[in-house]
């Protein structure tokens, strides 16, 4: 029984990505299939496979991302809510991605967001570490679109993640990040600590704070569906 739920879930993976490698106006056009699954959220994964994103030593930010998404992903859907998360393993979103131009990196956050624009869920969370020249610099920093959604999110997400850490940090405007200007749902970087900072990483690496982030997590988003979406 197992078995076939895991490859149910795989298939229904396989169908979502399939949609995504059609050319853009195709993929938009395939929107309302009602084969197509509802989210009420979206978590994307930040980086995977041969991009790892930040480093220190043995420690990638990719796999950081991923094991505190899968944690908020279990929490989400334990609560009812309709959750899609875009990579469950290490890889690179980019080798799905056959319907647009550029590079890899381009190909990635391409798919990254073309994949949001084609299921239409309420929000999606793309989870990351940070990283700073200064090693003292540490905590959460939550990064929104210019649109009132993904402000109230951002706040939202903010102050939950800095009682976490028992800081008072201030989410800021992303303008320069390709998945927050081509995303069209309300949508949010959350970067959840600094790989450069040891006291951080640490913690990052530490199962019961990821599930402390994750719980965090999930408390910003219930505050927000029940004030943007109290049914």
């Amino acid at each position: 029984m197992q078995k076939d739920v895991v490859r149910l879930k795989q298939s229904l993976m396989i169908l979502v990505l399939f949609l995504c490698l059609c050319k853009t106006s195709d993929a938009y056009a395939l929107a309302n299939d009602p084969l197509l699954p509802n989210a009420d959220i979206i978590i994307d994964v930040g980086h995977g496979g041969i991009d790892s994103g930040a480093l220190h030593g043995k420690y990638q930010e990719k796999d950081m991302n991923l094991a505190i998404s899968k944690k908020t992903y279990k929490l989400l859907k334990k609560k009812g809510y309709r959750v899609i998360i875009n990579r469950t393993e290490d890889y690179a979103l980019s080798e799905d991605n056959k319907w647009s131009f550029g590079g890899r990196h381009r190909k990635d956050l391409a798919q990254r967001s073309g994949l949001a624009n084609t299921i239409k869920p309420k929000m999606m969370l793309s989870m990351h570490i940070n990283w700073s020249r200064k090693s003292d610099r540490r905590g959460p920093l939550v990064i929104y679109q210019n649109q009132s959604d993904s402000i109230l999110l951002a706040q939202l997400l903010q102050e939950s993640l800095n009682r976490v850490y028992g800081m008072e940090e201030k989410p800021v405007l992303g303008k320069k990040y390709y998945v927050l200007r081509h995303t069209k749902c309300p949508a949010v970087i959350v970067e959840l600590g600094f790989i450069s900072n040891k006291a951080d990483r640490k913690l990052l690496n530490d199962s019961h704070h990821q599930a402390k982030l994750a719980k965090a997590i999930s408390t910003a988003i219930e505050q927000y569906f029940a004030m943007i979406h109290p049914n």
